[in-house]
């Protein structure tokens, strides 16, 4: 078997191994060094050169190009934007608030319809609420102290 072929073939190899077991991209930074190493096998180098360019080319990949791709598999927490913002926000009481109804304003001064979470609360005009959900145009809200409730099981 021509030495170009097992070059390849490990290069092959590696990037089998790292897209279906492990993803690390560490056995995909060593295949990058594989194919050079072919390359250069199938111009007739010697044994000596396609190990030593096989070294440098995994060696590189590990080094320089491994941490870019990682850094760009890595995606940071999605932002919170639209109502998903007024979750946990602290809001004032502009029209009493009960399990009916009544009004809430938030910071950044948008005036909201609201009801309390717990339908036997109610909160006076002036008082400070938290944000607990939205449901539909309407924020449900309750003391701010009260603990947090966990999430929807919807």
């Amino acid at each position: 078997m021509p030495e170009w072929l097992i070059w390849f073939l490990i290069g092959a190899v590696l990037i089998a191994f790292e897209a279906i077991v492990a993803f690390t991209l560490y056995a995909g930074a060593l295949s990058l060094g594989a194919f050079p190493a072919a390359i250069a096998a199938a111009g007739g180098a010697s044994l000596e050169l396609q190990v030593a360019i096989f070294a440098a080319g995994s060696a590189f990949s590990l080094v320089v190009i491994r941490p870019i791709a990682h850094r760009h598999l890595i995606m940071p927490p999605a932002a919170r934007t639209g109502t998903d913002t007024l979750m946990g926000q602290e809001a004032t009481v502009t029209q009493p608030v009960d399990g009916d109804g009544g009004q809430v304003k938030v910071r950044g001064g948008s005036v909201w319809s609201a009801r309390a979470l717990n339908p036997s609360q109610s909160f006076a005009a002036g008082e400070r609420v938290r944000v607990d959900e939205v449901s539909g145009v309407a924020l449900l809200v309750s003391s701010p102290g009260s603990e947090a409730p966990g999430p929807n099981p919807d």
